[in-house]
């Protein structure tokens, strides 16, 4: 007889299977926040979000929400303000999602940084117990962790991009989710402007003109470049991550939403990375970052009909004059 050797499986249960309570964040739930001040961004380097050994035993010994009780989100510093809040419509969400995402109505706020009662926005909350953590590869604490202190602190960055390139920001925050009785478990959450339009994956590029798709890239790659001179890398810009305010307008408005994936400092934390020079604080010419031989247009190739880089040379050869030998051996070979 031929006894096989019984080797573990590739892939845990995915977290959508492990045992949980129903996701609270439902169309009419009201629930109060605290004024939360996020710390500094995490530090993001290879496998920095995955999963150790020790994790992975965690997840089988431990339940879900025992496993929250015990990693608690990064502590930050406690705010003065409370706000309460009714979700109105689920945007993203539910379980096996990196966030949840609804529009809110603003019932009660001590803050006189915040738009009237009765206000519609945009809240999105870090909530660990329902992240997809790929079948037990991610650790759902780092990422939400990450998600969260590089968001909030993009948005205060970028304080000159809000409500013009980005949603206008209305701060972070922190609030408790009963467990039971005598427990709760904490969540962070960030509070933004609510956008009207469609997002570039929702949309289709036949409805817009031939002009209107060119405005569109142009105003992509513009505003890309403007935030990347701020020293911030949105690493993760794609169609879904972008909204186009209406199809009916010659020259769509665009808005970048999503910047958990954001880099600070032009680059991860790699000790490869820290040794490169990225010319920190100067403007970086689109001739040389977004060429067709950057790949930066491959997720938007549906957009595009027209040879891309005569067009790209002639709609910001304004930035030649920009450009030094250094920055072209830099950005040279990526």
């Amino acid at each position: 007889m031929i006894f096989l050797e019984q080797h573990p499986p590739l892939f845990d249960t995915p977290s959508t299977e492990l045992p949980k309570p129903p996701v609270p964040y439902t169309t009419g739930w009201r629930f109060t926040a605290e004024s939360h001040g996020v710390s500094a961004p995490t530090l993001v380097t290879r496998g920095c979000c995955m999963n150790g050994e020790s994790d992975k035993i965690e997840r089988k010994q431990l339940s879900p929400v025992e496993r929250c009780l015990k990693r608690p989100p990064l502590p930050g510093g406690k705010g003065n303000d409370s706000i309460t809040l009714e979700v109105i419509k689920l945007l993203k969400g539910g379980d096996g999602h990196n966030s949840q995402v609804f529009t809110v109505r603003l019932l009660a706020s001590g803050s006189r940084s915040l738009p009237p009662g009765g206000t519609e926005l945009v809240a999105k909350i870090y909530d660990p117990l329902y992240f997809d953590d790929d079948e037990g590869h991610l650790n759902p604490f780092l990422c939400m962790d990450k998600y969260y202190t590089h968001e909030a602190n993009a948005y205060k960055a970028l304080g000159g991009f809000q409500g013009c390139g980005i949603p206008k920001y209305y701060g972070s925050y922190s609030l408790d989710l009963p467990v039971d009785s005598t427990r709760k478990r904490t969540v962070r959450m960030i509070l933004i402007e609510h956008i009207r339009g469609i997002t570039m994956a929702d949309a289709k590029p036949e409805w817009f003109s031939h002009a209107a798709r060119q405005h569109i890239m142009k105003s992509i790659v513009d505003l890309e470049s403007r935030i990347f001179e701020k020293d911030i890398w949105l690493i993760d810009l794609e169609p879904r991550n972008i909204i186009i305010g209406s199809a009916q307008d010659s020259q769509p408005r665009i808005v970048f939403i999503d910047l958990g994936h954001a880099l600070f400092n032009r680059r991860r934390d790699d000790p490869l990375a820290l040794q490169l020079n990225y010319f920190l604080g100067q403007y970086i010419s689109p001739l040389l970052r977004w060429n067709e031989a950057k790949t930066k247009i491959y997720a938007f190739s549906d957009w595009i009909d027209w040879d891309w880089d005569p067009w790209l040379e002639g709609e910001f050869a304004h930035t030649v004059a920009s450009i030094t030998p250094e920055m072209r051996e830099r950005w040279s070979d990526e």
